[in-house]
């Protein structure tokens, strides 16, 4: 998968993901927490991105950054799952 396939898979994830913070305002201080967070997204189906975003938790966290993982889900109740690393 190329760097662009990747960004552009991301910023639609990162859609998904804004319009359902958007509904449940209260989960943004758990999913940013303190500053200097980096949001890493996972989709529920495309385990080819999932991989590379996987790759990209690691750098971040060689960085010595705080990652938070964004999980979306096939759970309608719940459909994003957030895992601090």
């Amino acid at each position: 998968m190329s760097k662009k396939q990747q960004a552009q898979k991301n910023l639609n994830l990162t859609v998904k993901l804004t319009n359902y913070l958007t509904k449940h305002p209260e989960l943004n201080k758990y999913v940013w927490g303190a500053s200097g967070v980096s949001l890493v997204l996972f989709s529920a189906t495309d385990k080819n991105l999932n991989k590379e975003n996987e790759k990209l938790v690691e750098e971040l966290k060689e960085e010595g950054k705080k990652v938070v993982k964004a999980e979306e889900t096939k759970n309608t109740k719940e459909p994003w799952k957030f895992i601090t690393l």
